[in-house]
């Protein structure tokens, strides 16, 4: 297992990959390693703006609904935003049970959660909202 951590102006991201795949992206964490420079470059290209997609191999525990949940995420276009609501319905599910699923998310921005927002608000984000608010400014989607 590797680990690599990417400094921001909300902190720490700290990546981690084994065999070339990344099983888990956690906030506020900083680990000390590298890890396969190709996901590395990935990582910094879209955290400076200039990546719209990251394409690199992962490896996603969780349950069959919660993997249908994020998978769902992949389709939201870079820069834009869905309500937990729009995409219950689109899952035929309640929104409730879609809040649930991203909360468990292992892979934050990879499956991009924080392109799901609430009716009136941003909503919530397990790592916090202030890097909700940059992962979306990075988009060009201001909250």
């Amino acid at each position: 297992m590797n680990c690599q951590s990417f400094e921001t102006e909300s902190g720490y991201l700290c990546v981690y990959e084994k065999d070339g795949r990344v099983f888990k992206i956690q906030f506020n964490q900083r680990c000390e390693g590298k890890i396969n420079r190709e996901i590395a470059t990935q990582f910094q290209e879209y955290l400076e703006g200039r990546r719209k997609t990251l394409d690199f191999p992962v490896e996603v525990p969780g349950t069959e609904f919660q993997k249908r949940v994020w998978a769902s995420l992949r389709k939201i276009p870079y820069g834009h935003v869905v309500t937990y609501k729009e995409l219950a319905e689109k899952l035929k599910t309640a929104p409730r049970a879609v809040g649930q699923a991203l909360k468990a998310n292992p892979l934050p921005i990879y499956f991009p959660c924080h392109r799901v927002v609430a009716k009136d608000s941003i909503g919530g984000f397990t790592g916090g909202i202030q890097w909700k608010r940059m992962l979306l400014k990075i988009e060009g989607c201001e909250f």
